[in-house]
């Protein structure tokens, strides 16, 4: 059985958005200490932010947000690159 999920961006910083209560949280890749992202318009939630992980392998993901793409709106000249969407 395979789950299905919205494609997904692991980026650096976010603008209009605020966080959530921390909250330590059992995801696939291990425990994380995370906090939900929600935007400041609407209080849509729009992912989450990483503030630790526990694992030595998922450190790259600490300080970062993880954000659904098909929440974002592009307003400015970034870039989505399409390798990352696979």
């Amino acid at each position: 059985m395979y789950a299905v999920y919205p494609p997904r961006s692991l980026i650096q910083s976010a603008t209009n958005v605020k966080l959530g209560r921390r909250e330590d949280r059992s995801l696939m890749t291990g425990v994380h200490t995370v906090a939900d992202v929600f935007c400041v318009g609407c209080n849509e939630r729009l992912g989450w932010y990483y503030h630790k992980a526990a694992d030595h392998g998922q450190k790259y993901k600490e300080s970062k947000f993880l954000l659904e793409r098909e929440k974002l709106i592009k307003e400015n000249a970034w870039v989505l690159d399409d390798a990352s969407r696979a």
